[in-house]
């Protein structure tokens, strides 16, 4: 039998099932939309071992229906906010704007939300300055953070921390993004901040330097457990690349 008549036959099969079982109609759009993949997650979710572990089908479903309707949520967290206007629901908003590249957007709606009680809120602030950064303005990126930490001198953040020295590179004040990226490299608990350094590093043309905190990289992986390699994969992938 050709392939493309099996497809057929097991998304019919599929269709047929999810309908008798009151599945949600978005299975039918995922079985229809992506034929192999749709159905082959239909079928581990619903019929293999993993069919018991619910938190696993939502998760496939989830990335499924964002890559047919990726404004599904978007349009969700809307008519959340539309029932009920509380900060939270528009920082939900805000979240998902950012996911989908809608920056000016995520930025009104954050904003906006930094009034009254949460006017100096930290996560607020923080999801701000990264709105901004990704929204090429780095330097209200870095006016952010700092009104964040004058606001909050206590508050620590290892993440915003780094969004902050790439504000600063971003800005072209390399002098004062290199004494931030010089911390993160003893404190960050990954490779994306060390690896930035060397390559900031690297286009000063300090070459040695960038090249001792690329091998660093290196030698920590070969050292930690495989599971820190698959995280850190991208970041030990450049190191290695930029050492050679």
């Amino acid at each position: 039998m050709p392939l493309g008549i099996l497809i057929v036959l097991v998304q019919i099969a599929f269709a047929i099932h999810a309908v008798k079982t009151g599945k949600d109609r978005y299975w039918l759009w995922i079985i229809i939309a992506v034929p192999v993949h749709g159905c082959a997650i239909y079928f581990i979710t619903q019929f293999g071992p993993d069919a018991a572990n619910r938190q696993t089908a939502r998760h496939a479903k989830k990335r499924l229906i964002g890559t047919i309707d990726p404004r599904r949520e978007l349009r969700n967290r809307m008519e959340q906010l539309e029932r009920t206007d509380t900060v939270e629901n528009k920082v939900a908003l805000a979240e998902q704007c950012m996911e989908i590249q809608l920056y000016d957007d995520a930025i009104s709606l954050l904003k906006n939300s930094l009034r009254g009680l949460n006017e100096n809120d930290p996560h607020i602030m923080t999801l701000l300055a990264k709105c901004e950064f990704e929204n090429d303005d780095p330097t209200s990126a870095a006016g952010t953070l700092e009104a964040l930490i004058h606001a909050n001198p206590n508050y620590e953040s290892v993440h915003a921390h780094l969004l902050y020295a790439r504000a600063l590179e971003g800005m072209g004040n390399d002098e004062a993004a290199v004494r931030e990226y010089d911390v993160l490299s003893h404190s960050y608990p990954g490779e994306e901040a060390r690896v930035r350094y060397g390559l900031l590093l690297k286009r000063l043309r300090k070459r040695e330097e960038s090249l001792t905190l690329f091998g660093e990289s290196l030698t920590r992986a070969r050292l930690a457990p495989a599971h820190y390699r698959r995280k850190e994969k991208e970041w030990l992938r450049t190191a290695k690349r930029e050492s050679q």
